[in-house]
């Protein structure tokens, strides 16, 4: 459990689109605790507009394991950000 107000790290993976969007691929950022994936993907979007658009595209892998945008980070999560990907013939 954490006390009232606290913050947690999390190591963000940026690929493709969203780390072009950002212009990084790896990012530290913090969170209040309780914060879930989504969430975390939303702050980011404040920052970078562009990303707005794409909170319910993305797909999200905490700690190299797949989950939905409801999962709550803990401190020291790592959190892939993986946008849709295409091509192809």
């Amino acid at each position: 459990m954490h006390p009232p107000n606290a913050m947690i790290r999390v190591d963000l993976l940026l690929f493709a689109s969203v780390a072009e969007a950002v212009g990084e691929h790896h990012r530290v950022i913090e969170v209040p605790a309780g914060t879930v994936v989504r969430e975390a993907f939303r702050l980011l979007a404040e920052e970078v507009e562009s990303l707005a658009s794409r909170v319910d595209h993305v797909s999200f892998a905490r700690n190299q394991e797949f989950v939905s945008g409801d999962v709550v980070l803990e401190d020291g999560d790592e959190l892939a950000v993986i946008p849709p990907v295409s091509g192809g013939e």
